[in-house]
């Protein structure tokens, strides 16, 4: 069975994630519709949201050989809805960790993600849409979408059993280098 990577971009509202699997070039997309609205408040949300996704990532264990997951960390120095966010971050971790080995799982910063597929950490979210469909020619219906797909894309670069050519772009090489932690400081 081919190894299949997931990319998930979480957000306030929701989630997108993405499963890009190389070897067939499928790549199937997955949103969730967090928002109050539809999940509730407080516990009951974050209840909500656990559940939601511990049952996706069960099904993905038990379909698809999945080689690395790579996830937007959080956005630190952010003011609006940290705390929320950092609840709802730490519900999907909890369901990622209690489907696969801590080994798999990558997080990864927003300002990394774009730079991945644009060069600059500092893109805004239509020149993301453009880069992820210049790049890779993949059409994402919006932002979320287009952040969890360069996520997928970069947590088959980390899965070091893959066999795929290395990143085109040394921009891309640095960003895998720091997701690794293998980044190499600058001497003084």
């Amino acid at each position: 069975m081919p190894r299949s990577y997931l990319g998930i971009d979480q957000s306030y509202s929701g989630c997108a994630i993405v499963t890009y699997t190389p070897a067939t070039g499928h790549t199937g997309v997955e949103r969730f519709d967090f928002s109050p609205k539809t999940a509730g408040t407080g516990p009951q949300r974050l209840a909500h949201v656990h559940w939601t996704l511990r049952e996706f990532f069960q099904a993905q264990h038990l379909t698809d050989t999945v080689g690395a997951v790579a996830f937007e960390g959080y956005a630190y120095g952010s003011k609006f809805k940290r705390e929320e966010m950092g609840e709802l971050g730490g519900v999907m971790r909890l369901a990622l960790v209690q489907t696969w080995h801590p080994g798999l799982l990558h997080a990864v910063a927003p300002t990394t993600v774009k730079k991945y597929v644009t060069g600059s950490g500092r893109a805004d979210k239509d020149k993301m849409l453009l880069a992820v469909y210049m790049r890779w020619k993949f059409e994402a219906p919006n932002h979320d979408v287009a952040d969890a797909y360069t996520l997928a894309r970069i947590a088959a670069h980390l899965d070091p059993e893959l066999q795929v050519e290395p990143p085109e772009l040394k921009f891309q090489q640095e960003v895998l280098d720091t997701v690794r932690g293998t980044k190499k400081s600058p001497r003084p």
